[in-house]
């Protein structure tokens, strides 16, 4: 297998490879495998090198330093919030009016000099790792968080390209080989139980890809420890497949793996598994679309993901209005003693059917509950989001007319509610198939 150059113009390549196991007996696995080809930091390197000519210049020529900087700011659900470049902008100087400006300055000077450093040398460097480099500077790790992100954003780069990546957060598992550039390779199948951390894609240089069919994004970890201890990757009716999650809300650097991913393989079918409540929906759009914080980060979205699960029909259980058997719904339903049944359902006012209860979903008692105050705020900020900004059709429409069910019923679901038995094997087997047929 070829190695890709960092410097080679965006794209992808095709290409083949075997990977064959070690003196432990295993038979050898042949593996398609597909290049990554990667962009030498887009530009950042030059962008930052011009950043710290102007500060010595500054310095030589005695005039005030200043470092462009602007602020990647979320305005509130259904406002509108024009393009990016009309955000807030300013700089940070040296020396400022006060002492926290001049703090502001050497922190964010800070980062600048690691990334650069970081891209040099063609190493990664973690965002944890800058706070620890100063902690008594930056003050938390959440301030880090934010000036790294306000940077790639002045400098019009995506985080990843100033080599700066998050803590591996991600968990992947499946019959996938991951070959990173320094040659070593990962082997996704080797444990069932706990998965694979998932690394940055500007460490990866080629996927095997085998004989995977789909791909299952699931929100919470503890629900892809129990399918991959089972080995469901393997075993599924739905062929062989790729689990992966992020371990709640997704982070940037699983985002952008499963962007790559389906670039590389248009046709590998890409689900998503959340819980039944505002927090999995809003998980499941923003693999879909990214988020507001981080719109300026490219390739770090699939629009095609398929919402699997779980969803409104999935809990109800084959509900059908109740059989009269009292007197109040005998009246109700206009069947007194003396009329006859048929009369009553030939009428033109009977009753509607009754609304749902939470007697009638499965195991409503820990599975399914009533929605928050939170909760309910969270779906009507989504609501907002959905109708400013996307036209009454595809994945919109779907997530809007299941939080208007949820909101309606005032009920909410774990993804465990779709099974009695903790076994999700049946439910996903019987979904996975149905949708990949349909397509």
């Amino acid at each position: 297998m070829d190695e890709i150059s960092t410097n080679s113009t965006e794209g992808y390549s095709q290409g083949t490879g075997t990977h064959s196991q070690d003196s432990s007996g295993a038979s050898s696995v042949n593996y398609d495998a597909v290049n990554v080809v990667a962009v030498a930091g887009n530009g950042a390197l030059g962008r930052i090198e011009s950043l710290l000519e102007a500060i010595v210049d500054a310095v030589t020529t005695g005039n005030e330093i200043l470092i462009p900087y602007r602020t990647v700011r979320t305005s509130r659900p259904g406002r509108s919030q024009g393009p990016p470049a009309a955000r807030q902008a300013g700089v940070v100087r040296f020396p400022g009016r006060t002492i926290q400006e001049a703090k502001r300055f050497e922190a964010l000077l800070c980062i600048i000099e690691l990334s650069h450093e970081a891209l040099l040398s063609g190493m990664l460097i973690t965002k944890r790792n800058i706070y620890y480099q100063s902690p008594d500077l930056f003050g938390s790790q959440a301030a880090v968080d934010v000036m790294v992100d306000n940077l790639a954003f002045t400098l019009g780069v995506g985080r990843g390209d100033l080599n700066i990546v998050a803590t591996a957060k991600g968990l992947i598992s499946g019959p996938i080989m991951l070959i990173s550039r320094d040659g070593s390779v990962i082997d996704c199948g080797l444990s069932h139980s706990t998965g694979i951390l998932l690394p940055s894609t500007s460490e990866i240089r080629s996927i095997g890809f085998h004989e995977v069919q789909w791909i299952l994004v699931i929100e919470k970890e503890a629900t892809f420890r129990t399918l991959a201890a089972a080995q469901y990757a393997k075993n599924s009716r739905a062929g062989h497949g790729i689990l992966i999650t992020a371990k709640g809300f997704p982070d940037l650097a699983t985002r952008r793996f499963l962007s790559v991913v389906h670039s590389l393989r248009p046709s590998l079918v890409i689900f998503g598994l959340a819980d039944f409540d505002p927090d999995g929906i809003s998980i499941v759009r923003t693999y879909q679309n990214g988020s507001r914080r981080l719109e300026h980060e490219n390739e770090a979205t699939v629009p095609s993901l398929c919402w699997l699960g779980i969803k409104s029909r999935d809990l109800l259980s084959s509900w059908q209005s109740p059989a009269v058997d009292d007197e109040e719904d005998q009246e109700l339903h206009g069947t007194t003693g003396g009329e006859s049944p048929q009369l009553a359902e030939n009428s033109d006012h009977q009753r509607p059917a009754k609304r749902p209860r939470l007697s009638d979903f499965r195991n409503p008692s820990d599975k399914v509950s009533s929605l928050t105050l939170r909760d309910r705020k969270k779906a009507g900020d989504i609501l907002r989001a959905i109708s400013s900004v996307e036209l009454p059709s595809g994945g919109g429409l779907e997530h809007a007319q299941e939080l208007q069910r949820m909101l309606m019923l005032n009920i909410k679901a774990e993804i465990q509610a779709v099974d009695s038995y903790g076994d999700l094997s049946t439910w996903l087997d019987d979904n996975l198939c149905a949708r990949m047929h349909a397509d």
